[in-house]
């Protein structure tokens, strides 16, 4: 807040203080205005009349930095027509000669904005913003502003003008420094006197160690906060946290807060540095919470609110059961103003906006009456029957303030006057440039109370610099800091003790509070680390010869169980132990503490059991028969991807008890492992189809032994690296971070069993949620880097096979299971992330990483084994699925079972159109063995020659399928190209392997 006054200079530096007394010039300036709200002289003569400026926040913020809402507020309606009435009041009590100075009072809208209030000064005096009917040079003071940062915008501008502003209402203690605002007077005591009263009501009365704070984002509540903090500290007070409260009225803010008051629900004293409608939105919450609960659980908070909460009934409204025992510090009057106050009242439930008998004309209150009812003033048509309406309101705590503001101005001018002018005469050597500002300002400063001349208004101490110290009203006895404290009981404001304040004092109780309502209310286990205390070792004794009190403390130790380790209070550690054992009712299902979820989980993972049990047997069934399933070295990828699913579902019933060590470890490790053992085989698979695209332009003998041309010794080797990393990383994660269940206070502030793999601070402690640096279920989602890792380039490999013809296209199933795993894995990722300040963001955490598991393996599953099953239902002789192949892309091909091994009297079959022939055997070099023809030619020099003579015949399990060119089934005859299916077509290798054609096609492995 420093920088204001700098700004103000910066804004000055085009004014000159010799401008600021001249006259206007007779045409310029920007705008030429009507006031708003004024109260006029009865004479425009110089010497005979002067004008009081008053700074209201009339209605509240517009949008923008320099403009209003629509909104009025009743607080800057009611403190304006005070202004203005309180003019009339106290010039007719001037002495005899008194009415030799006509005075008037012009107000301006600030609308509770620093801006605003910059531009009406400035634009006033340098005449941009011209009044009709009022000359700038007349205005000699202003009272106002009603804000502490419009004050202190103000307070510094006002230096430099030489202008005296007596504020009724910025109370921020920043403002009690007479050297930095050596123009800024007020009649409303500072925060810091309040800050002290509530001290010593939470220390005296209340015997109090601690308490939580909440204070408005503004000068009013950050500078209270730091003298609340102060007078605290000085009485032995901890404030476990301090919460921040926007002005702006916010559903989601003020739950915010209320949440945050909740996690330190042990402290429940409360102290609210803000205005009386933000107090009031803070026990809304409370109250609106406490509502969803039964009345053994609801959490009762002790409010302790200032004067800008006050007694007004207004701000206890939709909040009585949460105010309820709340502690309330109020203003009180000085006797010597209590009949103005009462005039005032009784003025003010009898005003009409049409009256203006009293000279005062003011069109806020008029726009304000047909506001509030609805209505026209003067109209035709829904006129206001002014007969009938009136306000009757409460009195904003202010207006007192108010009144005593215009009255210390209008009796410290007449002073002021007197002195340099020796009749009450506004003469030259009271307004020369040079004079004016501390000639008034002095004026006002001395002025001694109403009616009493015993006593002052303002403190005169004076500093070493031989100026005044402070702006602040006079304090102690004979002061005008009074106060009153009010226990709201039932409702109702009922007084319970009174202050005379000077510092250091303590509250005068007239009616003893009921203590009942206030014990146990702020309980911090040692050690407080909100309090930043420090378990201390005790110092071990030794026997003394003479005798001397010992002092014992607590073992800090524990018998030994524990040792202290110091850290940097800002270290991060991961992992965190719950020294208590659990007890046996500790022990149960997430079911049994109402989280529902469970059971969704348990019967989806049963039915997913179910589902690859079902999967294997059919498996087991169609293919035991077979000599294919003699052959396990072809099915165990898939028999690996059905462990890894069945693996996976298992893990989540490790999600239905309430955490313990054995589930925390199942869970960390479980999940990992289950993803990295299903995306392992898919990737493996993946490097099988890629290798048989890659190698297909040379067949080695021996390749032809196994049906993945990659070999089975490398598949399992890749297979174990890739599982190999993630067990690893699990497994160092669980030795250095051992697995427990611990009891913490979650972000409801209830106590809630999560898995310790969370990270802390030390400063901030290990057992409550909303400190955390990461939650468990963030740590667990970075444990799982390595898995996001195996499915990406699992998807962009598929993507890649996505053409190979291999093992019935199984890249494209592939590429499906992996391709919609990864929204799967954003969507969990980011519902868990984007809660972790839910108030249950453990629960949050635990589905998303269940649910996800079980999308994730169920996906595979039915991606993965489904095509299989048709392909299962459709299997021929040998082990191969003919019936796949009809009206497809190996319509018109040569099928390669497993007895042909470049060897003599293979067998071969010949796709039709969907259609096998009987088995072709190739002789052993008789020419008149049968030979393969090929379908669509019955004669040509290249249609006898389709198989090689001389091989032995050799029947094993597995197929080879060549795909038929066009050629080769009379598609195309006219061309004369050497058809790719022939075998034994030159050119073949010298051993007598032959060239493998790009349609071989590999059943491979289910």
């Amino acid at each position: 807040m420093r920088v204001l006054p700098g700004l103000a200079v910066g804004l000055l530096l085009s004014v000159s203080l010799s401008s600021a007394q001249e006259t206007c010039p007779a045409t310029g300036g920007t705008c030429q205005e009507t006031p708003m709200a004024i109260k006029k002289t009865t004479t425009t003569d110089p010497a005979a009349h002067y004008y009081i400026g008053g700074l209201f926040g009339i209605h509240e913020k517009g949008t923008t930095a320099f403009s209003c809402s629509d909104k009025f507020r009743l607080h800057g309606i009611m403190n304006l027509q005070a202004f203005l009435w309180a003019i009339n009041y106290f010039q007719s009590r001037l002495p005899a000669d008194g009415n030799r100075v006509s005075i008037g009072g012009v107000a301006f809208d600030n609308c509770q904005r620093t801006e605003q209030a910059i531009q009406n000064i400035l634009g006033f005096e340098q005449c941009r913003n011209r009044l009709a009917g009022v000359d700038r040079r007349q205005v000699l003071a202003f009272v106002g502003p009603d804000t502490s940062d419009e004050a202190l915008a103000a307070a510094a501008l006002m230096k430099d003008m030489s202008l005296t502003t007596v504020s009724h209402a910025a109370t921020s203690p920043e403002l009690s420094d007479g050297n930095m605002y050596p123009y800024f007077l007020r009649t409303v005591p500072s925060d810091a006197n309040e800050a002290e009263i509530l001290a010593s009501v939470l220390a005296n009365q209340l015997k109090a160690k601690y308490t939580q704070l909440v204070y408005i984002d503004n000068a009013y509540g950050r500078h209270g906060m730091e003298e609340f903090q102060k007078q605290a500290k000085a009485r032995g007070i901890c404030i476990i946290q301090s919460i921040k409260i926007t002005s702006d009225v916010s559903t989601s803010k003020d739950s915010e807060v209320l949440r945050k008051l909740i996690n330190k629900q042990n402290v429940r004293f409360v102290v609210i540095f803000a205005d009386g409608p933000t107090a009031n939105r803070v026990m809304q919450s409370s109250q609106a919470y406490n509502a969803r609960l039964n009345a053994q659980n609801a959490i009762k908070f002790t409010f302790l609110g200032t004067s800008l909460w006050g007694t007004s009934d207004l701000y206890l409204n939709n909040a009585y059961a949460a105010a309820n025992n709340s502690i309330v510090v109020s203003k009180s009057t000085d006797p010597l103003y209590t009949d103005a106050v009462n005039a005032f009242k009784n003025y003010w439930n009898n005003l009409k906006p049409n009256d203006k008998s009293s000279g005062i004309d003011n069109t806020y209150l008029t726009e304000y009456w047909e506001d509030r009812f609805n209505c026209k003033v003067g109209g035709t048509s829904n006129a206001c029957v002014l007969a009938t309406q009136s306000l009757r309101d409460d009195l904003d705590a202010s207006v007192p303030y108010t009144i005593m503001a215009v009255d210390a101005i209008i009796r410290g001018i007449y002073a002021a006057a007197k002195k340099a002018c020796t009749v009450y005469d506004l003469c030259s050597d009271l307004l020369n440039i040079g004079n004016r500002g501390t000639a008034i300002f002095n004026g006002i400063k001395q002025v001694e109370a109403l009616g009493d001349a015993s006593r002052v208004l303002f403190d005169q101490t004076v500093g070493a610099n031989n100026k005044y110290v402070t702006g602040d009203p006079s304090n102690g006895n004979g002061g005008f800091t009074n106060y009153k404290v009010h226990a709201v009981v039932k409702g109702v404001y009922t007084e319970i003790g009174n202050v005379n304040y000077r510092p250091r004092a303590n509250v005068t109780i007239t009616q003893p509070l009921d203590m009942r309502f206030y014990q146990n209310q702020a309980v911090c286990n040692y050690p407080c680390t909100d309090c930043g205390e420090v378990a201390t070792t005790p110092a071990p004794t030794t026997a003394m010869t003479t005798s001397q009190t010992v002092t014992t403390t607590k073992d800090p130790t524990e018998g030994g169980n524990f040792t202290f380790v110091k850290f940097p209070t800002t270290q991060e550690l991961t992992g965190a132990y719950f020294k208590s054992p659990r007890s046996g009712e500790m022990w149960m299902t997430r079911f049994e503490i109402g989280q529902r979820w469970i059971i969704a989980l348990g019967v989806l993972a049963g039915l997913g059991i179910l589902a690859v049990i079902i999967f294997e047997i059919y498996i087991l069934y169609k293919l035991l028969g077979t000599r294919m399933g003699s052959r396990w070295r072809t099915m165990w990828l898939g028999q690996l991807l059905l462990f890894g699913i069945f693996l996976s579902f298992l893990t989540l019933f490790a999600f239905i008890p309430v955490p313990t060590k054995a589930t925390c470890a199942l869970t960390r490790f479980g999940v990992g492992v289950s993803y990295s053992i299903m995306f392992a085989v898919l990737l493996v698979k993946l490097m099988v189809i890629l290798t048989s695209k890659t190698s297909e332009s040379s067949l080695l003998p021996g390749d032809i032994e196994s049906p993945n041309y990659l070999k089975g010794i490398y598949q399992f080797l890749m297979f174990m690296f890739a599982v190999g990393v993630q067990v690893v990383i699990d497994a160092q994660w669980l030795i250095t971070v051992p697995p427990e269940a611990v009891l913490v206070t979650d972000n409801g502030g209830n106590q809630a069993w999560v898995c310790n793999h969370y990270t802390w601070k030390v400063n901030t402690g290990m057992l409550n949620m909303t400190t955390f640096v990461r939650n468990d279920f963030e740590n667990h989602l970075l444990s799982l880097v390595y898995i996001m890792f195996l499915i990406l380039i699992t998807t962009v490999l598929a993507l890649n096979a996505h053409g190979i013809i291999t093992n019935h296209r199984e890249s494209i199933f592939i590429g499906i299971a992996s391709g919609f795993t990864i929204p799967i894995w954003l969507a969990w990722g980011l519902v868990g992330g984007l809660n972790r300040d839910h108030i249950v963001a453990q629960e949050f955490g635990d589905a998303c990483i269940a649910f996800g598991l079980f999308l994730t393996a169920t996906l595979i599953l039915f991606a993965m084994f489904l095509p299989k099953v048709r392909q299962l239902v459709n299997i021929g002789v040998e082990g191969i699925y003919f019936e796949d192949d009809r009206e497809t892309y190996y319509a018109g091909s040569v099928i390669m079972p497993p007895s042909y091994k470049s060897k003599a009297n293979s067998v071969l079959y010949v796709n039709n159109s969907g259609i096998y022939s009987e088995p072709v055997v190739v002789g052993n070099g008789d020419p008149m063995a049968t030979h393969l023809k090929h379908p669509g030619h019955h004669s040509g020099p290249y249609s006898t020659y389709s198989a090689p003579a001389g091989y032995a015949k050799k029947s094993e399990s597995g197929s080879k399928v060549l795909r038929v060119t066009p050629d080769l089934t009379g598609k195309h005859p006219t061309e004369r190209r050497r058809p790719q299916s022939e075998f034994a077509y030159v050119p073949r290798s010298v051993k007598g392997t032959l060239k493998r054609s790009r349609s071989q096609q590999n059943l491979g492995a289910l």
